[in-house]
């Protein structure tokens, strides 16, 4: 596989596009977010997964700037978002819709990915009368009998390791789950974005405390058929976040009838970095169909 470290032109075109960086006070913690676009297009905002951050997606951003009044955000406790004393599943969705609110997103189309899958499905099923559509993309919904609740067995947080110099740190950077990536240029980019320098060191931006009061909740195959707006689910065709075929199967089941599905040929879950042009052109397509 060949590894590509050269930022291709696309990719800094895109990072120079004109955009708005800024922070909402959301139940007294500042919530970062990025925003593009006229905010008369249609409104989309897109939500990263496992202590991932807004820089993630900021090339999506910059490439439907034109199309789009877009927007991406950082969860609190992770990314460049101010860390809170505890969190559970309401604390995201709040963090979603308070920045809905400061940038004005006009019935919204809500993307994402992986945990912000799970956290824009429980956003759909409080202020779905509110958005246009919802996309999840690689985070599959299961029966109670197949679900899993990730949170409930993990070890109790420690405090954030400290490294003597950023150098070493980025260089640890790696993909929750791991996978290997040939564009290099992304990892770097959301690897030098990823880091936070302390009193002591160099650590990453995420607080390891993040998922200690964490519930999933069993209950998604209901609130999936029970939304006020449609779903669109797409998925790496060679991704490992699922056990088995069936999972996919099973999310179609599941899926409310009409409900779009792509799968990203040569994809895995970080679909959006194996294939970024491809997944945007995608994602562009399943929004369009919501207006």
């Amino acid at each position: 596989m060949e590894v590509i470290k050269e930022q291709p032109q696309w990719f800094k075109d895109a990072l120079a596009v004109d955009h708005r960086s800024d922070f909402a006070d959301i139940a007294g913690a500042k919530i970062h977010f990025m925003e593009w676009g006229d905010p008369n297009n249609p409104s989309v905002i897109m939500l990263h997964g496992n202590h991932a951050h807004a820089h993630w997606f900021q090339f999506i951003g910059g490439l439907l700037a034109e199309k789009y009044h877009f927007v991406v955000m950082s969860f609190s406790g992770m990314g460049d978002s101010e860390w809170r004393s505890r969190y559970d599943k309401d604390t995201f969705v709040e963090d979603v819709w308070g920045v809905v609110k400061e940038t004005n997103l006009i019935k919204p189309v809500v993307v994402g990915h992986s945990f912000g899958g799970m956290v824009s499905l429980a956003t759909a099923d409080k202020y779905g009368e509110q958005m246009s559509g919802l996309i999840l993309v690689d985070f599959v919904v299961r029966r109670p009998e197949n679900h899993i609740e990730w949170y409930k067995n993990m070890p109790p947080s420690k405090p954030p390791k400290i490294r003597p110099s950023k150098e070493e740190l980025v260089q640890r950077f790696r993909l929750m789950p791991p996978q290997d990536c040939q564009n290099q240029y992304l990892l770097d980019f959301i690897a030098e974005k990823s880091v936070r320098e302390t009193d002591g060191g160099w650590s990453w931006t995420f607080d390891p405390s993040t998922y200690d009061h964490l519930e999933v909740g069993s209950d998604q195959h209901e609130i999936i058929n029970q939304l006020n707006c449609p779903v669109s689910f797409i998925y790496g065709e060679n991704t490992m976040e699922f056990d088995t075929g069936d999972s996919i199967k099973e999310m179609k089941e599941l899926l409310p009838e009409g409900s779009s599905v792509v799968a990203l040929e040569d994809a895995q879950h970080h679909l959006m970095l194996d294939k970024p042009l491809e997944f945007v052109d995608e994602l562009d397509k399943l929004i369009k169909d919501f207006f």
